[in-house]
């Protein structure tokens, strides 16, 4: 099981939080096999923190969170991947809660959630906070998802089951896409709560109304394309 995951790290200029966040997976190197970090043209020494460490590296060619994620699978040779944040807001101390799910159930995916029992974040904002929850309660009305936190894009997935799904965007919006057309395919779902922690250093690369607005359009387009 331990050689049957892979870590991939969207990363653009985190050169001080990578560092930090690195140096905790070493803790559980026995869990997975690789790290790969997709670099989004960073300007610091992001690319340099993650080559001293042995990890993979891969340069987005354009910039989008959507296509680090899949131009991050697509580099994949494990059965299993996992997303983290290079800011450090996602724990590397989860990997064994997903390890054991993982080596008892098996399932296609599992999300990590920041709300409801025994969940919660330390990073969230007001403006944040209330756009996931009218996401969320949007994802449920109209895509009947069971999914408790929709933007927040921390899961375990199996790659085959990732890449039998064709995905149409390449921005924030990609975060509401992968639960949608995961649903759609029927894929073995299981949620686990977990504690999101305040990020290293830097600030949110999220932009709130921008990228809020095209998640928004994002969604409007997958309820009338099937």
């Amino acid at each position: 099981m331990k050689k049957d995951l892979s870590i991939i790290i969207p990363a653009r200029d985190e050169e001080a939080s990578l560092k930090k966040l690195l140096k905790k997976f070493k803790k559980y190197k026995k869990l997975y096999k690789e790290i790969i970090i997709i670099d989004g043209k960073s300007k610091d020494k992001t690319i340099d923190v993650a080559k001293k460490n042995k990890c993979k590296v891969i340069k987005q060619n354009k910039l989008g969170y959507g296509d680090a994620i899949i131009k991050g699978v697509n580099s994949v040779k494990t059965k299993y991947f996992i997303i983290f944040d290079a800011d450090g807001s996602k724990d590397p101390i989860y990997l064994k809660k997903f390890y054991t799910i993982l080596k008892k159930r098996k399932p296609d995916v599992i999300y990590a959630e920041r709300y409801g029992e025994g969940a919660g974040s330390l990073d969230d904002t007001i403006l944040t906070y209330i756009g996931n929850r009218i996401f969320t309660i949007l994802g449920k009305i109209f895509f009947n998802l069971e999914l408790n936190d929709i933007l927040h894009t921390f899961f375990l997935c199996k790659v085959k089951e990732f890449k039998k799904i064709n995905y149409k965007f390449n921005d924030f919006s990609f975060c509401v896409e992968f639960p949608i057309k995961a649903k759609r395919q029927n894929l073995n779902c299981i949620y686990i709560s977990t504690i999101e922690k305040r990020r290293y250093d830097g600030i949110p690369k999220v932009r709130s109304f921008i990228d809020g607005a095209k998640i928004l359009y994002g969604m409007i387009i997958l309820f009338f394309i099937k």
